[in-house]
Order: C-alpha cells, then sequence, then structure tokens
C-alpha cells in the first residue's frame, strides 16, 4: 500500500526533513518542524527505501543506496526487502 512522505525545509538552518505524513504532522505538533518551514515536494511510495531514492533523485543528489543486502519477503511473495533498513515489502506489505 502506498503511503505519502514529504520533505520540508527549514530556512532558517537550511535542514531538510523527509518523513511520512504522519511523523511529519507530529513533529509539527511538537514544534520540531518549524512554521516556516516550506514544503519541497511529496512522495507516494510502497516502502521507505522507494521514497527516499525518489527524493533523492529529486534533490539532485547521488543515488540513495539502501542499509544491509536485500532479502527475500518472508511471506514469499517474490519480493526483494531490506530487512536491515525498513524492513516494508513492495508488495504484500508485510514487515520484518
Amino acid at each position: 500500500m502506498k503511503k505519502i512522505y514529504e520533505a520540508w525545509e527549514n530556512e532558517t538552518d537550511c535542514s531538510i526533513t523527509f518523513s511520512n505524513i504522519e511523523s511529519i504532522s507530529v513533529q509539527r505538533a511538537k514544534g520540531l518542524l518549524s512554521e516556516n518551514a516550506k514544503l519541497l515536494h511529496r512522495i507516494k511510495a510502497d516502502t521507505w527505501e522507494e521514497a527516499i531514492s525518489a527524493h533523492y533523485i529529486k534533490m539532485g543528489w547521488k543515488p540513495y543506496v539502501p542499509v544491509g543486502e536485500p532479502q527475500e519477503c518472508p511471506r514469499e511473495c517474490g519480493a526483494s526487502l531490506y530487512p536491515e533498513g525498513s524492513g516494508e515489502c513492495p508488495n504484500c506489505g508485510s514487515v520484518c
């Protein structure tokens, strides 16, 4: 299932925050993300690795390299996932 991720730039210190929209909402509520932060882009993706890869492309950065080695989904759906990263399966949504 696709999730929505957002990239925000804090103009005060030029930092960039990239996370899923639920986490962004929490950060804003706690004042961890500046009220003056500017939305850079939104990405719909099945996994963190897919989202962060697209974010790197949009930012013009070197390609994102996932953490660890890919492994086959434990539900045997045929997909590869990164258990040392998000552990999210892009096909069946399981998390290991």
